[in-house]
């Protein structure tokens, strides 16, 4: 009897260690060291199929294919250039490599690494069961392909002749391993088989990456900001278009997590060289206090140059206007004449003497002056939107905020404002007058004129609004306290407040452009249709956030999406 009671435990046993032979462990392991090194972009995903089932069920792709955005988007030359590599990767692979494809071979822990964008070379790992990949296509599929082996392990090759395009895939430990390029591929499963060689841990700029990093998010992406920053594919494609401030980097990191009614992503931004970490982050969170809950958008800088406050109000409240006008997409008229070149009257034109200077000086040149004289540790730009009383137009507000090192002279700085307002409005400050108003502890100036301005110097801080309601709400914030450690730069976005006055105020200046013919499908329009369709997709966000935190090697950006 004890002995079927020893061959019952062995049995047991056996049966145990079979069945943890059959799913993978659920300790994560390091896939960094199955990467060879060289990849551009390394993505990494703690449950990648758990992440694409989220995506499969989510409100936001089902509105996001039906919109105007995607509908534009599937007209674009990426979208084509994508569509047209998908084709040739199926002509490889001998399958589409659709959705159906990606569930199949989506595990758990899974690492994609790109190695060239604009030939789509990547390499793709993912623990998954062995038997559960076999149930598939592609595996079904393997008989179309040429066999190999590296390290041991078996694997699967095929090239289209006429694209030349490379697709491959093996099963091993239960690792699923695809690749379009096979050296790639013969590498990874080298290092997956134990054998000696190389991975992208042994790159520099990968291991400072990583070592910077907190832990893993659900999903983390490193970038090599060398490589890409010289990629044409990247440098077209790149929607942020500011190549040349990234330049500054070598390398960035970000992880992505999903918290209770939020989304959070930490990244880390590597400078190759160290600047001089010249400004005042903590003057920030005391200048933030008074962006008031009532505002669409905020933002906030440390220690900013005179060039950078004057500009700001400038464009702001002294001359809002666009920068640039929008690109005609009509080809220019060709006129038609008989040659003819100037008229009689260009004869009394003067071109031996160069034009007469009035010596007048541009509008704000008294307040640029000021400014010079004052050293700024914090700058805040305060926006909100709101529908006009006639319940048609929206209009916008703005205020800036100055915080300096030394308390402002409020006599000058009317003075100076005023001087400003005049060369705009006016013939020598003609009709420029001040009123004195309070706003409970908190005394304030407003410009009775056409044109709404109102200003307040307290102390060190001088806050401008082109609003009284929006300048007093900025005042309230001096009786609380400053929040948080502060930052570089601070910014927020109350997404879910500010949508629907931005696409009633963008229909009102997108219609009346809209000429297209009825014989031809009209083209959304970009802020009415495309921007806001890809607004109301992201209907859950209730705000987004950022603060940058930079100490001259290193800049730190923490993001957090609210979720409503």
């Amino acid at each position: 009897m004890k002995w079927k009671w020893i061959l019952l435990a062995l049995a047991s046993l056996l049966l145990l260690v079979w069945a943890f032979a059959q799913t993978p462990s659920a300790t994560p392991v390091d896939l960094t060291k199955l990467i060879p090194p060289g990849p551009l972009l390394y993505l990494e995903a703690k449950d990648f199929g758990g992440l694409l089932r989220d995506w499969n069920a989510s409100q936001e792709k089902q509105v996001w294919l039906g919109s105007d955005n995607f509908q534009v988007f599937s007209r674009s030359r990426l979208y084509l250039k994508l569509e047209q590599a998908q084709t040739e990767f199926a002509a490889a692979a001998g399958l589409p490599p659709n959705m159906d494809l990606l569930a199949n071979a989506a595990g758990g822990q899974t690492a994609l690494a790109i190695y060239d964008i604009g030939k789509l070379e990547f390499l793709y790992v993912t623990r998954m069961p062995s038997d559960r990949f076999a149930g598939g296509a592609l595996w079904k599929s393997r008989g179309n392909y040429q066999p190999r082996q590296s390290g041991g392990i078996d694997y699967y090759i095929k090239t289209d002749p006429a694209s030349r395009r490379v697709a491959g895939f093996s099963v091993a430990k239960d690792y699923v391993v695809l690749a379009t390029r096979e050296d790639l591929l013969a590498s990874a499963l080298s290092l997956i088989s134990g054998q000696a060689g190389s991975s992208v841990t042994s790159e520099p700029w990968f291991d400072r990456a990583v070592k910077e990093a907190k832990s893993p998010g659900e999903l983390r992406m490193v970038m090599n900001f060398d490589k890409l920053s010289k990629s044409p594919h990247f440098r077209s494609y790149w929607i942020q278009q500011n190549i040349t401030e990234l330049k500054q980097y070598t390398a960035a990191i970000s992880d992505a997590v999903r918290a209770s009614g939020e989304l959070r992503e930490n990244r880390i931004l590597l400078r190759g060289a160290e600047i001089v970490a010249d400004w005042n982050e903590s003057a920030v969170s005391e200048i933030t206090r008074l962006a008031p809950a009532s505002a669409g958008v905020y933002r906030a800088w440390a220690s900013p140059t005179t060039e950078q406050a004057f500009e700001l109000i400038r464009r702001k409240l002294l001359e809002p206007r666009p920068e640039s006008q929008s690109p005609s997409k009509t080809a220019p008229n060709v006129a038609l004449s008989d040659g003819a070149v100037g008229s009689e009257t260009d004869l009394e034109t003067k071109i031996d003497e160069p034009p007469l200077q009035t010596g007048d000086q541009p509008a704000g040149a008294e307040l640029r002056k000021l400014l010079d004289t004052v050293k700024l540790s914090a700058m805040l730009n305060v926006g909100a939107s709101r529908v006009q009383t006639d319940g048609v137009f929206v209009g916008t507000d703005s205020g800036v905020a100055l915080l300096a090192e030394s308390n402002w002279n409020s006599t000058a700085v009317r003075d100076a404002v005023a001087a400003a307002i005049s060369k705009l409005l006016s013939i020598d400050q003609a009709g420029i007058r001040w009123a004195e108003r309070r706003a409970g502890a908190n005394a304030y100036s407003e410009l009775e004129s056409l044109a709404p301005f109102a200003i307040a110097a307290n102390g060190r801080m001088l806050v401008l609004a082109n609003r009284r309601e929006l300048l007093e709400a900025m005042l309230a914030g001096l009786s609380s306290q400053p929040v948080g450690p502060g930052a570089r730069y601070a910014a927020a976005y109350r997404h879910s407040r500010e949508l629907p006055n931005f696409v009633k105020m963008m229909r009102l200046i997108d219609n009346p452009l809209n000429k297209e013919s009825s014989q031809d499908a009209a083209e959304p329009a970009f802020f009415s249709g495309n921007m806001a369709s890809l607004g109301r997709t992201l209907t859950r966000v209730d705000s987004e956030s950022i603060a940058v935190h930079d100490t001259g090697a290193i800049v730190t950006q923490n993001l957090v999406y609210k979720l409503k």
